[in-house]
């Protein structure tokens, strides 16, 4: 039960941000204090585990993971930019997407805190909730690719979440598809290399993709 709460929480700060408060910021809040917070108190409380995490992560900076990171963050980034780019005429309606950002307070003058956000904290906080704290804690019960799995639904849940009032049906439905991929290929990098951290520079370069598209779109 236990385990089902951890991976159910984040989706509730999705929803309790975005349903009941319409703030992207509150969001971002109660979304990254739970992202932190669990893992956090856990590692406190465990010396093992926290010595073990530290251990896993300087292990993690090898060349090999380094350049798996990078290739495969940049593949996804071109691929995010490029998809949208030349399908933006059936994905969304920019006028209305603009409104509920701006509804949601994802705009004005702290735009660029966000952003920071987005990029730099959003892939640590993730990665290090799913692949390194929730992968350990299902490894107990379930193989590798089952828990791969499993992290990776839960990770594409609360993103369905968010897509569903931004883009119509079956867009918002059918882009969970490559971010379920993205979950199963990071899985698959935490196992490989027994670290987050090819995730997390892989991850980065996709959140960097995604913000290139918000430039883009919204800004520029």
């Amino acid at each position: 039960m236990k385990n089902l709460l951890y991976a159910l929480g984040p989706t509730f700060m999705i929803f309790i941000g975005l349903t009941y408060f319409e703030s992207v910021p509150i969001t971002f809040m109660l979304f990254y204090s739970w992202l932190f917070s669990i893992p956090f108190a856990t590692y406190l409380r465990k010396t093992q585990d926290r010595l073990e995490f530290i251990q896993s992560v300087k292990n993690g900076f090898t060349m090999k993971s380094v350049i798996f990171g990078l290739v495969s963050g940049v593949i996804c980034l071109l691929t995010i930019f490029s998809y949208v780019y030349f399908s933006q005429d059936y994905l969304f309606n920019i006028n209305q997407l603009n409104e509920l950002l701006v509804k949601w307070h994802f705009s004005g003058s702290h735009i660029w805190i966000l952003i920071f956000v987005l990029i730099v904290i959003n892939p640590f906080l993730e990665e290090w909730y799913w692949r390194e704290f929730m992968h350990k804690r299902l490894l107990i019960s379930l193989s590798g690719t089952q828990t791969v799995f499993v992290t990776s639904f839960f990770y594409s849940l609360y993103h369905l979440l968010s897509l569903v009032p931004m883009f119509a049906m079956p867009f918002s439905l059918v882009a969970t598809i490559p971010i379920f991929l993205a979950g199963l290929l990071w899985g698959y990098f935490r196992i490989k290399f027994t670290s987050m951290v090819a995730p997390i520079i892989s991850h980065a370069l996709a959140d960097i993709g995604i913000i290139l598209v918000y430039l883009y779109y919204f800004i520029l």
